[in-house]
C-alpha cells in the first residue's frame, strides 16, 4: 500500500464498498427462493426464515411476485458482479502501470556503480514481465479475495439460518476440504512458480545476447547452438507455466461436486428414505433455499481459495518486486534546493583527483591506488597504459559516475559533494568507443533526452558542423529527422563517433571524455575526429583514453598508469624521457609506422 499513489488507495475504498453488493444480493436471492418454494408447495416456512411477503394474495399470486423479484435479484446480481470485476480488472492493470512506473524511475535514479552489478536481461525481465505478474498474481487475488469475503459472509449466515445444524456441517466440510486441498498443492505450485520465474529470465537472456551477437552467430555458424539453447529453457519453462495455471483450479474442480454430494445427502436422503410425502413436501423449501444457497456460495468460495493459492503461487515474484521499488528512489537533480548551477560548479583553475582510492562493488582488490591528478580547466590531457591499468576507472570518477572509496574529486581544490554531482555532470560529456544511439532521427540523436518541440534545430546544426558531420546529414533523405537505424546501424564507425561529437557539442559540455573513442577507427577517419575537436579549440576540457600514440602526441599532459597508479606524467617528450615503458611504446610504433 505504501508503494501506490493516493488516488488508487482511493479506487481500492470504492471497490471495497461494490464488493459488498454481490452479498447482500445473493443474500436476498436465498431468502427469496426461500419463501418462493414454500408458496409453490403450499408449506409455510417458519419466521426464523427470512422470507419476502408481497402484497398479500394467495400462493399463485405470492408465486408469481416472488418469481420476478428473484428474476430481478438476478439480474442485478450479475451486472453486480460485472461491474465489481471491472472495477478490479482495472484497477489491477493501473496498479501495474504505477509500479512499473516507480521501479522504473528508481533503477534509472540509481548512480552508475549499481548498473555495473545488474544484468540487463535481469532489469529487461522484471520490468517487462514480473511487474505485470505481481499484479496479476498478487493484486488481482487479493481484490478477488476481498470481494469473495464479503459474499460468504453473508450467505453463510443464510444458509444457518435456513439450515441449522445441517448448514454446519455443509460449510464446515466444504471450508475443510478447500483448506486440506490448498495445503496439498501450494508447495508445488510454489516451486513451480520459482522455476517459471528463473527460466523466463534465463530465456529472456538468451535472447537478448543472441540478438546482440547476431554478427559472431553467423560469422560462427553458432544460430543451432543458441536456437537450442533457447528452445531448451523454453520447454522446461512450459511444463512450469501450465501447471501454475492448473494447481490453482483443482480444489473448484473437486470441491463443486462435494458441496452438491452433501446437500442431497444432509437434504433429501433422510426425507426420502422415510417414505412419507409430507416430510417430502416439508424438505422441498429447504432443499432448494440450500441448494440456491450453496450455488450461490460456491463461486465466491472457489474464488477465495483459488485466489489464495495463486497468492501463495505469485509470492516469489513479490519479493523481486518489492527488492526495486525499496531502492532509494531520487538522487539530488538540477533545480533541487541546495543543488547549484552548472556555471556556478565549474572551475575556473583545475579538475583534480585527490588521493584516489576505489574497489568494484563485491571485490576487496582496489584497482585504483592513490591517484593524485591536476588537469588545469581547458586543456587537453590524456591517460595511456596497459590494459586495465584505470586509466577508465579514473575516468568515470572525473564523472562522478563513481564514487570513491577514499580520497576525492575536486574542483579548484574543493572535494565535490553530492549536492554538486548533478550540476558538475550537466557540464560533462562522454564519447565510449561503442556509444550507444538511440533508434531514432538524427536530430533526437545529438538532442539526446529532450523532446523535439525543445530543440532549437539551429543549435543542432552548429553541433554537427562543429564534429564534421553536417554534410553528410544535409544529404540525407530526410536531414534531421533521418532514421539512423538500431543503435545506429546505418552509419559508419567515424559517423557514429561524430555524432556522439555532435551530442556533446549540443550540450556545450565544458569537460569531455573521449574514452578510446578513435581505437576502431583507421587513421584517416581518425584524423577527422581530432579536426573536429581543433575547430571547438579550448572550449572545453578535454581527457583522451588511448593506446595509439598518434592520438595523444598533441595533448598538453599525458599521465600513464600502472596497476591502478600513475607511473609518470608529463608532455609527450617528457614523458619518453621519464618513462622506460612509454619510451619502448613510442619506440614501437615509430618502427611500426615506419
Amino acid at each position: 500500500m505504501a508503494y501506490l499513489p493516493s488516488e488508487r488507495l482511493s479506487q481500492l475504498k470504492w471497490v471495497v464498498a461494490a464488493s459488498i453488493i454481490p452479498g447482500f444480493v445473493d443474500l436476498a436471492s436465498v431468502a427469496v427462493i426461500a419463501r418462493l418454494m414454500g408458496a409453490l408447495v403450499g408449506t409455510r416456512l417458519g419466521d426464523g426464515v427470512p422470507g419476502v411477503k408481497v402484497f398479500g394474495g394467495d400462493s399463485v399470486d405470492q408465486g408469481l411476485w416472488l418469481i420476478a423479484i428473484f428474476a430481478l435479484l438476478s439480474w442485478i446480481g450479475s451486472f453486480g458482479k460485472l461491474g465489481l470485476q471491472f472495477l478490479q480488472q482495472r484497477l489491477t492493470a493501473r496498479v501495474w502501470i504505477d509500479l512499473s512506473n516507480q521501479i522504473h524511475a528508481n533503477v534509472l535514479a540509481q548512480g552508475y556503480e549499481y548498473h555495473l552489478t545488474k544484468s540487463t536481461a535481469k532489469l529487461s525481465t522484471l520490468m517487462l514481465s514480473h511487474i505485470k505478474k505481481t499484479s496479476n498474481s498478487v493484486v488481482n487475488p487479493l481484490l478477488k479475495m476481498l470481494g469473495s469475503v464479503f459474499s460468504i459472509v453473508l450467505l453463510s449466515v443464510g444458509i444457518l439460518v435456513i439450515g441449522r445444524w445441517s448448514a454446519v456441517v455443509l460449510i464446515v466440510s466444504l471450508v475443510f476440504s478447500y483448506l486440506t486441498i490448498s495445503q496439498l498443492i501450494t508447495p508445488y505450485l510454489r516451486h513451480a512458480s520459482r522455476q517459471k520465474l528463473r527460466l523466463e529470465s534465463r530465456a529472456t537472456h538468451i535472447l537478448l545476447e543472441s540478438l546482440s551477437s547476431i554478427r559472431d552467430i553467423k560469422l560462427t555458424a553458432s544460430e543451432d547452438h543458441f536456437r537450442a539453447a533457447f528452445v531448451r529453457t523454453g520447454e522446461k519453462a512450459k511444463s512450469y507455466a501450465w501447471t501454475t495455471e492448473l494447481l490453482p483450479t483443482i480444489p473448484r474442480a473437486l470441491i463443486e461436486p462435494l458441496g452438491i454430494t452433501l446437500i442431497f445427502a444432509f437434504g433429501a436422503v433422510p426425507a426420502l428414505l422415510s417414505g412419507d410425502r409430507s416430510d417430502i413436501s416439508a424438505v422441498l423449501p429447504f432443499l432448494a433455499s440450500l441448494a440456491v444457497a450453496a450455488l450461490r456460495l460456491t463461486p465466491p468460495l472457489q474464488d477465495f481459495f483459488a485466489s489464495m493459492n495463486q497468492l501463495r503461487g505469485g509470492l516469489p515474484v513479490i519479493d523481486a518486486t518489492l527488492e526495486y521499488l525499496r531502492l532509494p528512489a531520487r538522487r539530488p537533480a538540477l533545480g533541487d534546493p541546495g543543488v547549484p548551477s552548472p556555471l556556478g560548479v565549474f572551475p575556473k583553475r583545475s579538475i583534480g583527483l585527490r588521493d584516489v582510492w576505489y574497489s568494484y562493488p563485491g571485490s576487496e582488490e582496489p584497482v585504483l591506488r592513490g591517484v593524485d591528478l591536476s588537469i588545469p580547466v581547458g586543456s587537453r590531457v590524456a591517460f595511456v597504459g596497459s590494459t586495465g591499468s584505470g586509466k577508465t576507472t579514473t575516468a568515470q570518477i572525473l564523472l562522478a559516475l563513481l564514487d570513491p572509496s577514499r580520497g576525492a574529486l575536486t574542483l579548484d581544490g574543493i572535494a565535490v559533494s553530492e549536492q554538486d554531482v548533478p550540476a558538475w555532470q550537466a557540464c560533462c560529456s562522454q564519447v565510449p568507443q561503442f556509444i550507444n544511439l538511440l533508434d531514432s532521427s538524427v536530430l533526437e540523436n545529438v538532442a539526446f533526452g529532450k523532446n523535439e518541440a525543445e530543440v532549437e534545430q539551429d543549435e543542432v546544426w552548429t553541433a554537427l558542423e562543429a564534429a564534421q558531420l553536417d554534410e553528410f546529414v544535409s544529404e540525407l533523405p530526410y536531414g534531421l529527422h533521418t532514421p539512423i537505424g538500431e543503435n545506429g546501424l546505418q552509419l559508419s564507425g567515424g559517423q557514429r563517433q561524430r555524432l556522439a561529437l555532435a551530442r556533446s557539442f549540443y550540450r556545450r559540455s565544458q569537460f569531455l571524455l573521449l574514452d578510446e573513442a578513435t581505437s576502431a577507427l583507421d587513421n584517416r577517419t581518425e584524423n577527422e575526429i581530432i579536426q573536429a575537436l581543433e575547430v571547438i579549440g579550448r572550449r572545453c576540457t578535454t581527457v583522451v583514453i588511448a593506446h595509439r600514440l598518434s592520438t595523444v602526441m598533441r595533448c598538453d599532459r599525458i599521465y600513464e598508469f600502472e596497476r591502478g597508479r600513475i607511473k609518470a606524467f608529463g608532455t609527450f617528450e617528457e614523458l619518453q624521457h621519464r618513462s622506460d615503458t612509454f619510451h619502448d611504446l613510442a619506440s614501437l610504433e615509430r618502427r611500426l609506422v615506419n
